[in-house]
């Protein structure tokens, strides 16, 4: 991997053991390929401000949020596609419409997450709504259905073929976001704005959502634990988040080259 510039790693299921943690060893691995002049950067479905918590010890150069639709280097915005204010309210009276007023919605920005739900969204680093008075533009919207007929509905409420919409394999959810909202778009801002051929990335990841950018990346390594269907379009294939997969392979091919 002597060609590598820049390693993206997705966060649930991968850089994170099941209990959002992330091992004193990835840390060490991390911070061992940026003293070789690697870039380290996040590419991740969670929001930043909610991402950045739970990365104590790890200073990322690159951070991919939002599913994609916010990009950051070095503390600088490179690139952000969102829905604006007038789509997000077009988009949530959708989700009540199809999916019936007991719809559980999330949706984020750079300022946050926000939910109508009364559990926890898997940790706590979110704010209640109940959308009533919502009115700010926002980089994904998500709502608690496998039901794709009902999401192609939502979706054409600010026209279908504007939107990308994917499901979650670990949860019950789809996303919706805008079409240049993806994680292989982030990627193509970001190697533009670097100048860097994206040939020289290497890219981790689990789930549907990170496929793009597997498939786009030089280098794309699925997760020992990933879905099948990410093992069937990656290069390689490293052991599972649980056993700190990644910084295995990344001491293996880069730190000890």
């Amino acid at each position: 991997m002597e060609n590598t510039t820049l390693v993206l790693a997705d966060l649930d299921g991968t850089l994170f053991r099941n209990d959002k943690t992330i091992s004193a060893y990835s840390k060490k691995i991390i911070k061992q390929i940026q003293e070789k002049g690697i870039l380290f950067g996040i590419s991740t479905s969670r929001a930043l401000v909610n991402a950045v918590k739970f990365l104590d010890g790890i200073s990322p150069d690159v951070f991919i949020t939002n599913g994609g639709g916010l990009v950051t280097y070095q503390e600088k915005k490179i690139y952000d596609c969102k829905f604006s204010s007038e789509e997000i309210q077009k988009l949530i009276q959708s989700c009540f419409s199809v999916c019936g007023s007991d719809a559980v919605i999330s949706v984020d920005n750079e300022q946050g997450l926000y939910s109508n739900s009364k559990e926890e969204l898997g940790d706590k680093f979110w704010t209640y709504t109940d959308f009533s008075n919502f009115n700010q533009s926002c980089m994904k919207l998500c709502v608690k259905t496998l039901d794709k007929e009902k999401i192609h509905k939502i979706a054409s409420s600010v026209g279908i073929d504007t939107v990308d919409f994917l499901r979650f394999s670990d949860i019950p959810w789809y996303k919706l976001s805008k079409k240049n909202a993806t994680k292989e778009k982030a990627i193509e801002a970001l190697c533009t704005y670097l100048k860097i051929p994206v040939s020289q990335v290497v890219a981790f990841g689990d789930d549907f959502n990170d496929i793009g950018m597997l498939t786009l990346c030089g280098t794309g390594v699925a997760m020992g634990n990933a879905i099948e269907e990410v093992k069937q379009i990656a290069n390689e294939i490293c052991s599972a988040n649980e056993e700190d997969g990644l910084a295995h392979w990344l001491e293996e091919h880069i730190v000890k080259v």
